[in-house]
């Protein structure tokens, strides 16, 4: 019978106990507290942390707040508060951390981040091309939404088309009149009347440079369907006036104009053409060269002979030096410089000497005079070059 009693009253402990252990384990598997020391804890409320455990069952240890920059955002049974997040460098802040609340960040302006991926980079936001436009704008957590817009691109593929056919057209209409003017201008050529007038006069074999001289050509009486002939223009007698207009002073006593030889400007039938004349006149020049000299002194044999050239016809010293490559800012400032004529014709072949370096040669000076068909000036100054021992001839 005392055996029976008292396995009754296990029987009674052992319910009670089975009693307590199923609610403690509840209480901690549902979250409500936090084992400790092998007993269940009542958790600390949010914002603070177990500093220490309960001592009894389902009772509350003791709770601290949480330290500046950490949190606690619920209930919870931790001995340390957790730490908070810092924004990275893409990201700007949306709310401060608080004791109760973590950080929270989103992504800058022009980037973004989906809410159901990782953030780890903010991503940028995509822009619409020209023929899109915007559904939905970029925001922290969406990207753009583009749609293509049909009226847009209509727009602009008139906007491309119409000008390309316009371009064509013109094209088109340009090519036709150029062709219509070559058919035009070849039919007026063929008609064209035989009074036209003769412009293109030769000077020099040099530069073979081409004036347009305002000349007439005269229809002889009763022999209209006769060769029209050009007057010609006698050089060193009537480009005398245009010569001193641009000269280099007053014009001296014309000693060797009516010794020179007369040179026909232009002789020309039909159509007035210097294609004919150039040639004979290149090879008369090239005939009419005196022998070559070669200086006795050097440098000092071409410089002494400058004084030589005083020879030479006044109005004829611009085209002399212009043919020799010297500006016509040179030959002005010659003019002003220097009064006599032989003086400035000394210092301006001083600067041709200086301008042609080791190539000035004293035959060049001859060639030029013999292109003015100065050919009188040409053998007195080669004679009192080579009586003053300043040159000799090249074979001798």
């Amino acid at each position: 019978m005392k055996h029976i009693y008292s396995l009754l009253i296990f029987w009674i402990w052992a319910g009670i106990s089975g009693g307590s252990r199923t609610q403690r384990d509840v209480a901690c598997h549902e979250g409500r507290g936090y084992i400790y020391n092998g007993i269940c804890c009542i958790n600390c409320p949010a914002g603070t942390f177990v500093k220490d455990g309960c001592s009894k069952e389902m009772e509350k240890g003791v709770c601290q707040p949480c330290d500046f920059d950490s949190y606690t955002e619920h209930d919870n049974g931790l001995f340390k508060c957790l730490q908070c997040t810092q924004c990275r460098s893409d990201q700007e802040l949306v709310t401060r951390c608080n004791n109760t609340s973590n950080t929270r960040c989103q992504c800058k302006p022009g980037s973004f981040c989906l809410p159901d991926q990782a953030c780890e980079v903010c991503k940028i936001c995509m822009k619409c091309k020209e023929d899109e436009e915007v559904v939905n704008s970029c925001t922290a957590n969406s990207n753009t939404i583009c749609r293509k817009n049909e009226k847009l691109s209509s727009r602009k593929l008139s906007a491309t088309v119409i000008p390309v056919v316009v371009v064509v057209i013109i094209v088109i209409i340009m090519v036709i009149g150029f062709l219509y003017w070559r058919t035009s201008a070849g039919c007026r050529e063929a008609v064209a009347p035989r009074w036209l007038m003769c412009k293109t006069c030769i000077e020099n074999d040099d530069l073979v440079e081409v004036k347009q001289n305002s000349m007439n050509c005269t229809l002889e009486e009763g022999a209209q369907t006769q060769p029209f002939l050009c007057l010609t223009q006698s050089v060193g007698k009537d480009t005398v006036e245009d010569e001193e207009d641009k000269g280099l002073g007053s014009s001296l006593p014309n000693t060797t104009a009516s010794s020179q030889t007369s040179l026909p400007v232009c002789a020309m039938s039909n159509v007035c053409s210097f294609s004919h004349s150039l040639p004979q006149q290149l090879n008369n020049l090239e005939n009419d060269k005196l022998r070559r000299l070669v200086p006795v002194n050097g440098d000092d044999s071409l410089k002494k002979s400058f004084d030589l050239f005083g020879e030479m016809d006044v109005t004829y010293h611009n085209r002399f030096f212009r043919l020799l490559g010297l500006s016509d800012n040179a030959i002005r400032t010659a003019e002003v410089s220097w009064s006599s004529p032989e003086d400035r014709v000394y210092e301006l072949l001083k600067i041709w000497m200086e301008k042609e370096g080791m190539t000035a040669d004293f035959n060049s000076l001859i060639d030029v005079l013999l292109t003015l068909n100065q050919r009188l000036s040409a053998e007195n100054i080669v004679a009192r070059a080579i009586n003053s021992s300043y040159f000799r001839y090249e074979e001798d």
